[in-house]
């Protein structure tokens, strides 16, 4: 109670949730279930095309034209410092521009920037590291998110299980396609490789259009009582 007076200048009084008796496959029911599938679906569209510029960022600029060797290596590490400094607007925009729009504006312009690898070729060097990092800028949004969402939008006796499904799900999809980056790019090219990204975006940014929830100045009453529409449960 002092550390929360120090903090907020006032006594503040927390909603006490009454304990109920859950079970693990409460998680598939009505209500909880579409709220899986969405964070699922945009975690997993934020992670497949970050853990591949992660995993093979030094062949993927080398091959967009940026060398390879020494070259190649700093503008992974400059893409890699944009990853780090991404996370760090979104935690004020979330109480200002709100979950939602940060999270369409953001799959938005993810999705721009790698577009943009995959149709304009020999772009220059410092053009491919440019757009590079203005994806590894705004992954921040959709990253900072997919731990929020689900404590939001889940009530406590079943928040840790929602988070361990969800993290499970979208671990397929990084381990697929961190086995099959290396074989598309050697099949189809890096410029077809960079369109792929942005597709996995693009399905990003439409489930998010459809289905992103806005909970800013809720408290985890009202969002873990809400449905995928927004509608509170009665």
């Amino acid at each position: 109670e002092e550390m929360m007076i120090k903090l907020f200048g006032e006594p503040v009084a927390f909603d006490e949730e009454q304990p109920q008796q859950t079970r693990f496959r409460d998680l598939f029911n009505r209500r909880h279930f579409p709220f899986v599938l969405f964070v699922a679906a945009i975690w997993t569209c934020q992670v497949i095309p970050m853990f591949a510029i992660y995993t093979f960022g030094p062949q993927i600029v080398g091959l967009l034209g940026l060398g390879v060797g020494k070259n190649a290596a700093l503008g992974n590490v400059v893409i890699s410092l944009f990853f780090m400094l991404g996370c760090i607007p979104p935690m004020l925009w979330l109480n200002t521009a709100g979950r939602r729009p940060l999270l369409i504006g953001s799959f938005a312009m993810m999705t721009l920037a790698l577009a943009v690898l995959g149709l304009i070729p020999d772009m220059g060097i410092w053009l491919v590291v440019m757009a590079f990092a203005v994806y590894a800028f705004f992954s921040g949004g959709p990253g900072n998110l997919q731990w929020l969402y689900p404590n939001e939008l889940f009530p406590t006796d079943i928040r840790a299980s929602a988070v361990g499904v969800i993290m499970s799900l979208s671990r397929i999809g990084t381990i697929v396609s961190t086995w099959a980056l290396p074989i598309f790019i050697n099949n189809y090219g890096i410029s077809n490789t960079m369109l792929m990204g942005a597709g996995i975006s693009l399905f990003g940014l439409l489930i998010s259009v459809a289905f992103a929830p806005e909970t800013r100045g809720m408290s985890l009453a009202q969002t873990s009582n809400m449905t995928i529409r927004g509608q509170r449960m009665g």
